[in-house]
């Protein structure tokens, strides 16, 4: 870790408050490490990251966007449980829903690191950059180093409430979440198909008009959409 990022380090147990030091984190490290943006995701399974922190707009949009279309390299760097590094994403095909989608809000490069403890993987600390080239060997170690701060932070959210409940930010993800498990349910029955199906319609929906899967789930559970066969 260079020196200037361990000041940045140190100076966030001044800050006293968990979601503000995760928030502050995702811009500070975006700025020290010449990035556009960054987020912090929790993601309870494979392939459903969430937020609970990001620098600006832009960067949840590439956290939601990967829900959406089920794809990307936050999910990819919580199933492996490694970097995903992708400099160019304007020409890679390896996200055929997530990439252009990204490219055309504005991303160009984006850099995946797993928040994990041991083998336990649960999060994802994600940069973007609105310019491609790669993330050179000295950020990437600062990189590091700041996942494995926002893996502390981010413990230490949960941390700070009574047992048996869930801070703030991570009710709000799993509130989301169970709307889009119900909204599931409710499509299998319509189409008489398994969960993986129901949720691939589902996002498919989402990614046709434009709109966060969260937000379609809920117009399927109050009933105001029906995906009929």
């Amino acid at each position: 870790m260079t020196r200037q990022l361990a000041t940045i380090v140190g100076s966030l147990g001044h800050l006293g408050d968990p979601d503000a030091s995760l928030d502050w984190l995702c811009r500070t490290c975006a700025d020290e490490l010449g990035m556009t943006g960054a987020a912090v995701a929790l993601v309870p399974s494979s392939n459903d990251p969430g937020n609970i922190a990001a620098s600006d707009e832009r960067a949840s949009f590439v956290v939601d966007l990967q829900f959406t279309s089920g794809e990307g390299p936050t999910i990819d760097a919580h199933r492996d449980g490694r970097p995903v590094l992708e400099p160019e994403l304007a020409t890679t095909t390896r996200w055929p829903a997530f990439a252009p989608e990204a490219v055309a809000a504005g991303v160009a490069a984006v850099f995946a690191l797993p928040l994990q403890i041991g083998a336990a993987n649960f999060g994802v600390l994600t940069f973007y950059r609105d310019r491609p080239g790669p993330l050179r060997d000295a950020f990437l170690v600062d990189a590091l180093a700041m996942a494995d701060v926002a893996c502390e932070i981010t413990l230490c959210l949960q941390a700070r409430v009574p047992p048996g409940s869930l801070h703030e930010v991570i009710e709000t993800l799993a509130t989301e979440r169970t709307v889009v498990y119900q909204a599931t349910g409710m499509i299998m029955v319509q189409l008489g198909v398994g969960p993986e199906e129901a949720i691939a319609v589902l996002r498919a929906r989402a990614y046709a008009v434009g709109r966060p899967v969260c937000e379609v789930a809920a117009d399927v559970v109050s009933r105001r959409l029906r995906l009929d066969p």
